[in-house]
């Protein structure tokens, strides 16, 4: 009788054990994992950042002293300003005292309902706390303009969207700021003004547990630099 209590025993405390360790693996494998989305997101959001800056930087180029070289529409969104849509312009070259190559870039921020990011999963996917996530849209488009009458020569040229440049998964936060040459905010009525643009972005990274896409809380990747524009 004895011999098989200790056998119970035994076997009670080897299932504890058992299920300890098993518990504590899922964990590591869980913070294995919200590492590796951290780093992916901050790959991606380094990444971005940077090609945001490469790309800007061409903003105004060739237009001498005109200042006419960019829109911007901002929305508030949750008491934060968001930056729907901004357009800015560069000429390529120069083909006559007033007619140009001109290249106009435009970026739209729309809606990314394909990427969930969860705050608080519910007990289904329709009970989960979510944020809104957002995919930038970078469109261009090319052609002869004249100066003088400031306006496309023949045909206006079509947008088309830029195949090769995506933003990154879990973009929660976008907003282009103009700003005077004392660092303060110019309306965007006003963008003409503007000295510097400041570029500001969050990503999220995400997990996929069980196909739903999980944010990490509070592990927002925030991004920001502020560029001097033309003419300088």
């Amino acid at each position: 009788m004895q011999f098989i209590y200790d056998n119970l025993v035994a076997t009670l405390v080897a299932m504890t054990l058992g299920l300890a360790l098993v518990g504590q693996n899922a964990q590591n494998r869980q913070a294995t994992i919200e590492r590796q989305a951290v780093y992916h997101a901050k790959s991606q959001a380094l990444g971005f950042g940077e090609w945001l800056e490469d790309d800007i930087v061409k903003l105004g180029a060739r237009f001498g002293r005109a200042r006419d070289r960019f829109e911007t529409e901002t929305e508030t969104i949750g008491g934060a300003p968001y930056t729907r849509e901004f357009e800015y312009y560069y000429h390529e070259a120069t083909v006559s005292d007033s007619v140009v190559q001109r290249v106009e870039v435009r970026y739209e921020l729309v809606e990314d309902d394909a990427t969930r990011l969860v705050v608080e999963q519910g007990v289904t996917p329709d009970d989960d706390v979510t944020l809104q996530a957002y995919d930038l849209v970078r469109s261009t488009r090319t052609g002869r303009y004249n100066t003088k009458q400031k306006d496309w020569i023949g045909v206006d040229p079509t947008w088309a969207v830029t195949d090769e440049y995506r933003s990154p998964k879990g973009l929660r936060y976008f907003y282009i700021e103009p700003r005077d040459s004392d660092g303060q905010r110019v309306p965007d009525e006003l963008s003409e003004e503007a000295d510097y643009v400041r570029i500001e972005f969050v990503v999220m990274p995400t997990l996929f547990p069980l196909h739903r896409a999980r944010l990490i809380p509070r592990a927002g990747l925030n991004w920001g630099t502020t560029i001097e524009i033309r003419p300088f």
